[in-house]
């Protein structure tokens, strides 16, 4: 595990929500893939750089109480 990842990781709770972590981060607290988190329409993807996505902290929390999500 990369170390940027690990620090997200590391951080998630204390993150506010409008942060945006990696795809991979997203991956791991929600248990899914990479290609099913990308299935999943209640969580857009947010562009970080070129090339780079991830997701809002804010819907993946939502996400994980089984709250609906506002895009």
């Amino acid at each position: 595990m990369s170390p940027p990842l690990q620090r997200q990781l590391a951080i998630f709770d204390a993150l506010p929500n409008d942060a945006v972590v990696f795809d991979a981060v997203a991956c791991i607290v929600l248990g899914v893939s990479l290609n099913t988190l990308k299935t999943i329409k209640e969580l857009p993807a947010r562009q970080i750089s070129k090339g780079r996505h991830g997701r809002r902290v804010g819907d993946i929390r939502a996400l994980v109480r089984g709250e609906a999500v506002t895009a």
